[in-house]
């Protein structure tokens, strides 16, 4: 027996001599740490890292010398290791002299609990691992630690590129806090925040390199990671964490919900556009609501299917494999149609129709609107150009996304386009829509006019739903505008309505701009718009959306 424990005790220490000499290799300090975290042996650069000499550290906490920020995630990460056996590499920072911090360092080791349940690591000045722009960018929740929805994306788009050439597998998991805001409203400030605090530690000691963890609202916290972290166990450490916590001692429920987040071959910038909208959809519904036939239902792998949807629709975008349909807007008060609004229309591997909003929202999130856009202007030229041969002068309109406006490289190829169909121009009008805000307005306000030159009229819609429509209306020069549909439903219930929608209209004519009553169903709201002196309407009382136009001639000749 004396034998197989001697036998025994020497392969551990030949373990751990062989851990110390890859860890110089790998790092700049070697620490030991007894089941207290109290460094029992040290050798290396620790005047660089922790300020001190290694033969004056024996005895003291390894914690203590942790930058406060840092003490409950590597608490955590250590806690994780007596069970794992090691610690994978994260990033932390160490309190030095005159308040200072060290650099980022990186720390990994591992656990030997026949060695007296000792912790062996290793410590490195850390080289970031993520680009510097990125690096520079991210923003974390103060409460927490984590990151916020937008940085979180960039990270797991940096973890996910950097895992590809070791083939490894990701998870990314949605937390559900549920009535956790109500509690911590509830609490007293140093215990709320202590309990945040504790809560991204969990979360971030548990995600791919220790800080891959962010917060996605109140009560909704998201962190990709390891296919082999214990989520159940997680949540019943985070439920008890915050029962402790709560003054009644009920605590909250706490849910999850699981999903693969792999990248394979997806291109850098694709991906990036694909995590954030995956995020995004994981957290509205826990599934994508943008589907072709492959994203029915929960989502097998989130991002991988969301790049499958964006190739599916570049692809259908980019061969024009999509429908479109015209709705009249009228003039006032004959209801002679003066132009057409286009409409696009895509259909699923099923034949069920996409609801166009859904659409549009999916194709600004995953940046990809302008092909959209432009395929769009691309079909409705050409559509001209064919009704003008047969001796038809219809007119249409063209939605532009507010988002597209933003991209230089799309408003380029418009003006390319406008070259090659002077032609059609005459007929053509573009409706701006702000689905997306206009980021630079004095930009978009140069590419206008440059559209105008050409003697393509210009529409912004949905005017009325928010203040940044006024700074468009001063900033841009349009020639329509349009009545958000909701604003005069809304009129028609009060005896104030006329008085508001009269002086937007005459806001409008003051500075020589149309307007056009969107969402026109009933013969009241006609007679509303038509008091208030709106110019033009739109709505199902004047016609549907249809693929044919000449269901609209009267003398089959189409009036302007």
């Amino acid at each position: 027996m004396d034998k197989l424990i001697k036998a025994r005790t020497t392969e551990l220490r030949n373990e751990r001599n062989r851990f110390a000499a890859l860890a110089f290799v790998w790092g700049d300090l070697l620490l030991e740490l007894d089941g207290d975290l109290r460094i029992v042996f040290a050798s290396g650069a620790s005047d660089g890292i922790l300020g001190h000499r290694p033969q004056d550290l024996s005895g003291k906490s390894f914690i203590q010398f942790l930058a406060k920020q840092y003490r409950p995630l590597v608490t955590e990460m250590l806690r994780v290791a007596r069970r794992r056996g090691r610690m994978d590499n994260i990033q932390v920072r160490f309190n030095q002299q005159a308040d200072m911090l060290s650099p980022p360092v990186s720390m990994s080791g591992y656990f030997l609990p026949d060695l007296g349940d000792h912790f062996f690591v290793a410590l490195r000045v850390a080289i970031n691992a993520l680009s510097p722009d990125v690096a520079a960018s991210l923003q974390r929740d103060n409460a927490t630690g984590l990151l916020d929805e937008e940085s979180l994306s960039k990270v797991v788009t940096e973890r996910l590129v950097a895992q590809r050439e070791t083939g490894a597998e990701h998870k990314f998991t949605l937390m559900t806090l549920n009535a956790f805001d109500p509690l911590c409203q509830r609490m007293q400030q140093i215990e709320r925040a202590e309990l945040m605090a504790s809560v991204g530690a969990f979360l971030r000691a548990h995600s791919v390199a220790g800080d891959t963890a962010g917060r996605l609202g109140t009560e909704r916290f998201g962190m990709l990671h390891r296919p082999d972290v214990p989520i159940g166990e997680l949540e019943k450490r985070i439920a008890e964490c915050v029962r402790d916590a709560d003054p009644t001692g009920v605590g909250i429920e706490v849910s999850s919900s699981v999903t693969d987040f792999t990248a394979e071959l997806i291109p850098p910038g694709d991906l990036a556009r694909g995590v954030l909208y995956s995020i995004r959809r994981f957290c509205d519904r826990q599934e994508h609501s943008f589907t072709f036939s492959r994203l029915m239902g929960q989502a097998d792998n989130l991002v991988n299917n969301t790049f499958s949807a964006m190739q599916d629709f570049g692809t259908r975008v980019d061969q024009l494999k999509f429908d479109t349909v015209y709705q009249p807007i009228v003039r006032l008060p004959n209801a002679e149609i003066h132009h057409f609004e286009v409409l696009v229309r895509f259909y699923d591997d099923d034949g069920k129709l996409i609801p166009t909003q859904e659409l549009v929202s999916f194709a600004e999130q995953v940046n990809m609107v302008h092909r959209l856009d432009l395929a769009m202007l691309r079909r409705n030229l050409k559509w001209i150009s064919a009704q003008l041969d047969q001796g038809i002068t219809a007119r249409v309109a063209v939605n532009i996304s507010g988002h597209s406006l933003g991209n230089p490289d799309f408003c380029r190829s418009v003006i390319a386009l406008f070259e090659r169909h002077r032609e059609a121009l005459g007929q053509l009008m573009l409706e701006i829509t702000e689905t997306a805000e206009i980021t630079d307005i004095d930009m978009a306000a140069k590419w206008i006019a440059r559209f105008r030159e050409f003697g393509v009229e210009i529409c912004l819609d949905d005017f009325g739903t928010g203040a940044s429509n006024f700074r468009y209306l001063s900033a841009m020069d349009i020639d329509y505008v349009k009545i958000d549909g909701e604003s005069i439903r809304q009129s028609t219930k009060t005896a104030k309505g006329l008085a508001f929608l009269r002086s937007l209209v005459d806001l409008c004519h003051d500075i020589n701009v149309e307007v056009v009553a969107e969402m026109i169903e009933t013969d009241k709201m006609r007679e509303l718009v038509t008091k208030a002196g709106f110019d033009y309407a739109q709505g199902y009382l004047f016609g549907k959306p249809e693929a044919d136009i000449t269901l609209y001639w009267r003398d089959s000749v189409y009036k302007r």
